[in-house]
This record gives C-alpha cells, structure tokens and sequence, in this order.
C-alpha cells in the first residue's frame, strides 16, 4: 500500500516551524495546534513559574474513540530540556492531520510539557529538583539503595552554599573519584537518593 508522506510541507510551513525557542512559544504552538484540530485540550497549572514568571502548565489531549480498548501515551519534556525536540514532533503531527488515521479501537493520550519547570527552565530536573525519569520508581517496594551517594550525601546538599562548602565538595568529588573512578563517581551522583 502506498501512503502520502506523513507532513505535508508548503514552502511557506516547513518543519523548522513546529519548533520553539522557549517554553511559552512551545506552548503556544501546542495549544494552536490544538485548536487548529479541534481537539479538547485538559490544562493543569504548575505551581512553580517561569524565567520570567510565567505560568507553566502540562497539557493533555485525548484523540480517538471514547470506546478504545488500545492507547498510545506519549508525553514532551520529561527531562524539561529535551521538551523542545518533543513538543517540535508533537506540533508537527497534530498539523500534519495524521491523528485522524488513527487504528480502530485505539485512542492516544498527548502529555505536552510534562516537566514544564524544566522545559522553562532549561532543566532536567523538576522545581523540587527531581529528576523524573531517575526517581520512576514504585513506591509501594523497598527503593533500590545508593550507598555511594549516602556517602556523598553532605557535600551534594550541604546546609550552606558558600566558597568553603565548595572546596569541601571538590575534594570529596576528587577524593572518591580517585577511589572509585569517574564513572562510580557519575552513578552515586546522578543515580539519586
């Protein structure tokens, strides 16, 4: 079977486009985007702002049949940064009009902007500083332990943030590193607490 190409470029509306320079433009092409469908868009407000004290906001849309038995869930801005490639491809396939082609029995489920104070921000971390994809965990069994970063623990948050508090940090950093090695060093870090 032979298909049209998935995006349809006039030269006027090419792909560079569907992509933001910041948060609020994203979200402005998303929630455009939307509208241009038709499609109901769910908006839950962050308590946390912006650079420039704007409201930050996930957005969701629900396509396809309310009687699906199959969803498709994707979701932008996970790691907040990276939400400028996602929400790009989100916006493109929502003008694209490929959304209506959706299999029988299947609905999808658009997050955009999970991690919207990242995405602000240029973060890969939320306002309270986690990291959503390292600390996807359940709840309900035992945390996996991080002894490395236990050890790590007091100069990574340390109760004061000054020059001494710094030197402390470098050479624990330097100290385990040489222990250890660069990459235990990275694992206790960014494998979280």
């Amino acid at each position: 079977m032979v298909r049209a190409p998935l995006f349809r470029e006039t030269p006027s509306m090419g792909a560079a486009s569907y992509f933001a320079r910041d948060y609020a433009e994203a979200r402005r092409k998303f929630l455009a985007a939307a509208k241009t469908a038709g499609l109901k868009v769910t908006s839950f407000e962050n308590p946390a702002r912006g650079p420039a004290g704007e409201t930050l906001h996930t957005d969701v849309i629900r396509i396809g049949s309310p009687a699906a038995t199959r969803f498709v869930l994707t979701n932008t801005a996970t790691h907040g940064v990276e939400g400028f490639c996602g929400s790009g491809a989100t916006v493109g396939w929502l003008r694209s009009g490929e959304w209506k082609r959706l299999p029988r029995g299947v609905a999808m489920v658009m997050v955009h902007a999970i991690n919207p104070h990242g995405f602000a921000w240029l973060r890969r971390v939320t306002e309270d500083n986690v990291d959503l994809n390292r600390n996807f965990q359940d709840f309900g069994k035992p945390l996996p332990e991080n002894r490395a970063y236990d050890e790590l623990h007091p100069v990574i948050l340390t109760e004061r943030w000054d020059d001494a508090a710094a030197a402390r940090r470098a050479a624990a950093f330097e100290a385990f590193r040489t222990k250890h090695g660069a990459m235990e060093l990275q694992r206790a870090i960014s494998g979280g607490q």
